[in-house]
């Protein structure tokens, strides 16, 4: 997959770098952690294919902050707060056409996340946050985290030593040693901002508090962290889970802050059932599967919702996606609840239920537009599912009006 080209939103006088990748699925916005550089984040290999596979479900959306990266740098006197950066993702996803995605925040981008779903409900479909807290200090009321001045020395550290991996040991500690990773890190902070500019940020997120916005957020949200998580404990996360209504909490193994080193097959798993179906699967059932089972069977759907007309087959499918005959059967009606063919089934109905309210297409037709060869066949399997034939189906809503819902 090619990576889209740098594209530009202004905002006021600032422009904001950012890219769009993936041309399927609902958009998905990653807010990243405290510096970025868009560019120089695809010679990660890691984080580049951590990111392809986003890409591969959703059309997502990447973004440098103003200050960093590729966006206009500021003024160390007149620095983005919380509403600021709010607003300049708005630009954003108003200069790629959208009023709403889902939305991953990480880390520090965890808070903005947070704070959107709480202040702009309209434009947060699906949210998660992934190794991330609502407050980063803590004191008396709350008790995790590092204390301020716990904070301070750590923040002139990375300015006396910045240029070099600077924290790779927390945020990615199985591979810490790695001299290749720690010079592509390395890199990686120094296009993404200046000594400067990363202490100013740094300073910034320390005042961070959307402690306040967590009871409102009423976007479904699925919480992740790693148990061990060598950066940012995992009590912020399950303090999170307790106060975000109706929430979802995944705790996983593992000591890496960054999700796309030492990547668990539960990890993705659940950040694709989420997106997709709104609930997290993680069924132990699903163990015989690998990854790109995972990514493969999810494709599988998409190919079904998108040609449920033609003569789709479990031999077909297998042959097409290179993936065995029982994964396609067991691991389908695992993962999503139902088998193959049973879902097909469902697609080709529920679209049969829209051609029907076009008083224009006959019965036979309407059985044609959705892979039926024979209409009588057709016929016996929509009364099956709506206990109702296509003919009093539509003599119903004719009734009722289009809005009937089954």
């Amino acid at each position: 997959m090619l990576v889209e080209k740098t594209k530009y939103a202004k905002s006021g006088g600032t422009n904001l770098a950012y890219q769009v990748i993936g041309n399927s699925g609902d958009y998905l916005v990653f807010i990243p952690g405290w510096v970025t550089n868009i560019e120089e984040c695809w010679n990660i290999p890691q984080l580049a294919a951590w990111l392809r596979y986003l890409a591969s479900f959703s059309r997502l959306i990447l973004f440098d902050k103003r200050g960093t990266g590729l966006s206009d740098h500021v003024n160390e006197l007149d620095l983005p707060g919380i509403e600021q950066r709010a607003e300049d993702l708005q630009i954003i996803i108003l200069a790629v056409g959208i009023k709403k995605a889902n939305f991953i925040g990480l880390s520090e981008g965890g808070p903005l996340a947070i704070y959107l779903a709480a202040k702009y409900p309209e434009m947060v479909n699906k949210l998660i946050l992934i190794g991330s807290f609502p407050k980063w200090i803590k004191n008396e009321d709350y008790p995790w985290g590092l204390s301020k001045e716990q904070h301070n020395k750590i923040k002139e550290h990375i300015f006396e030593n910045w240029g070099e991996p600077i924290g790779l040991h927390l945020m990615a500690p199985s591979i810490k040693d790695d001299q290749i990773a720690q010079e592509q890190w390395a890199k990686f902070l120094r296009r993404s901002a200046s000594p400067n500019a990363a202490r100013v940020f740094y300073s910034m997120n320390m005042e961070i508090d959307v402690r306040d916005c967590l009871t409102k957020v009423a976007a479904p949200t699925l919480v992740m962290h790693r148990k061990d998580d060598a950066l940012i404990t995992s009590s912020h996360s399950k303090f999170m889970h307790e106060k975000i209504p109706g929430s979802q909490l995944v705790i996983t193994e593992g000591m890496d802050h960054l999700p796309w080193f030492a990547i668990k097959r539960n990890e993705v798993t659940a950040i694709q059932t989420f997106l997709s179906d709104g609930k997290v699967v993680n069924n132990p059932k699903l163990d015989f599967l690998n990854i790109e089972d995972i990514f493969i069977l999810y494709a599988i759907k998409n190919h079904i919702q998108n040609n449920f007309q033609e003569a789709i087959s479990i031999k077909g499918i297998s042959k097409n996606f290179g993936i065995n005959d029982y994964k396609i059967k067991a691991g389908f009606k695992l993962l999503f609840n139902t088998p193959v063919i049973g879902y097909l089934t469902d697609v080709r109905l529920e679209k049969a239920k829209q051609f029907l309210l076009n008083p224009r297409e006959t019965i036979a037709s309407v059985a044609e537009q959705v892979g039926y060869s024979h209409s009588n066949n057709f016929s016996v399997a929509f009364k099956r599912k709506f206990k109702l034939t296509p003919l009093e189906y539509r003599a119903k809503t004719k009734l009722l009006g289009p809005n009937l819902s089954e």
